[in-house]
């Protein structure tokens, strides 16, 4: 059984427990100890995905910053909106990468 998986919003947080056979847990490619955040991170995508969750909050429950988070659906070629205030912003924190 792995536990201890956290939905964050606002400042509440809801504990999930996802039980998992043994056989499938030994299965998974990640270590024990990663094991909630891995799932949280392949619940994000999913749920972006399916059109659950906006990027936004779905980065939030994978617990990684924007541009992460956004490399990681690209891997897993999970298409998103954009809205012009974002891609500005993401020109932006280019430039002031680019700049340094």
């Amino acid at each position: 059984m792995l536990s201890g998986a956290r939905v964050h919003s606002s400042n509440v947080m809801a504990a999930i427990t996802l039980e998992i056979p043994e056989d499938i847990a030994a299965r998974l490619r990640f270590p024990p100890a990663r094991a909630s955040e891995e799932l949280r991170r392949e619940f994000a995508v999913f749920l972006v995905r399916e059109g659950i969750l906006p990027r936004h909050q779905a980065r939030k429950l994978a617990g990684m910053d924007r541009i992460a988070f956004d490399d990681l659906l690209a891997h897993r070629q999970v298409a998103w909106e954009s809205t012009a205030a974002e891609v500005f912003a993401d020109a932006d924190a280019v430039d002031r990468i680019l700049d340094k």
